[in-house]
């Protein structure tokens, strides 16, 4: 299911099914965010996600952690070939794209990485250890992602999907639109 939508767009929708908001309820959050100074808060991490890959009965081979790490230390989503052309600097090795793209796959199977489907980019997701939607803000300007996890949009969206029969197979919404930074350049 995707939805993108503009901010008035979105406070329409918040009034038609009158939700409200408070900071108890909404857990935001950029991506993690790995630098040089951060490498062993990264190491943390991949290890946890290593471990929930293995209960899942599946494996992070180098090139996933790679990938993963790299997702880590942008500042933005990418896009599968600028991912390639990141990888091959910081290895001096070539990454064919089909390569890249089934590491994208598997790693979206396994809710670490979302799809950014306005921009055919990718996160690294903020909760890859529990399922949810992933709701994300997508700014116009800068192409920043930030993901909202919010059980009030979820339920929503599994109570109107039940109510019509729908068999919701992957949950990503995107809303388009500014973030601060941009609203205040001129």
């Amino acid at each position: 299911m995707r939805l993108a939508v503009t901010h008035r767009t979105l406070y329409h929708l918040m009034q038609y099914y009158n939700i409200t908001f408070s900071e108890a309820d909404l857990c935001m959050s950029h991506p993690k965010r790995c630098s040089t100074n951060e490498t062993s808060a990264c190491e943390e991490e991949l290890d946890s996600v290593i471990a929930v890959c293995r209960l899942r009965g599946a494996r992070m081979t180098p090139l996933r952690q790679a990938v993963l790490k790299t997702l880590w230390s942008v500042k933005r989503p990418v896009g599968a070939y600028e991912l390639r052309d990141l990888l091959s600097d910081a290895s001096d090795r070539e990454f064919a794209p089909p390569s890249i793209y089934r590491t994208l796959d598997f790693l979206c199977e396994q809710g670490v990485v979302a799809r950014i489907e306005s921009r055919n980019a990718y996160v690294a997701r903020i909760h890859p250890d529990h399922d949810h939607t992933c709701v994300f803000l997508v700014c116009e300007s800068c192409g920043d992602a930030v993901e909202i996890e919010n059980p009030k949009v979820e339920t929503l969206i599994n109570e109107d999907a039940k109510r019509l029969g729908f068999a919701v197979n992957r949950r990503v919404v995107e809303f388009s639109g500014f973030c601060a930074p941009c609203q205040r350049t001129p």
